[in-house]
């Protein structure tokens, strides 16, 4: 689903947390291009953090599913919001394999 949404759903960033999530994955290439300038790997580490903690500061803020609060029903799924916790993912583990870290799958 999330591959069929990438390609029709339009993202749709109306919150603080949504904006500052997505602008820190686009640095991910510009983070890349300075390791390979200096070869200072901490760089990627320091980004990897920067990443972490504005992927929490999003999650605490902004719900990717919606339930009723009576019912447990599923009211509404906001792909665009799933879309960027996938992009986060994906960034967090291309970072992690450059570094060779193995990541947890879950703690």
């Amino acid at each position: 689903m999330l591959r069929k949404a990438a390609r029709e759903e339009v993202l749709i960033l109306d919150h603080e947390k949504e904006w500052k999530l997505g602008k820190c994955i686009l640095r991910f290439p510009e983070i890349l291009q300075k390791i390979l300038e200096d070869l200072l790997l901490h760089t990627l580490c320091d980004y990897l953090y920067e990443l972490a903690t504005t992927f929490t500061e999003f999650y605490d803020s902004c719900y990717c599913v919606e339930k009723d609060r009576q019912t447990g029903q599923i009211v509404k799924v906001n792909m665009w919001r799933l879309l960027l916790c996938e992009a986060t993912a994906t960034v967090m583990a291309k970072g992690f394999d450059i570094l060779g870290i193995k990541p947890v799958q879950r703690m």
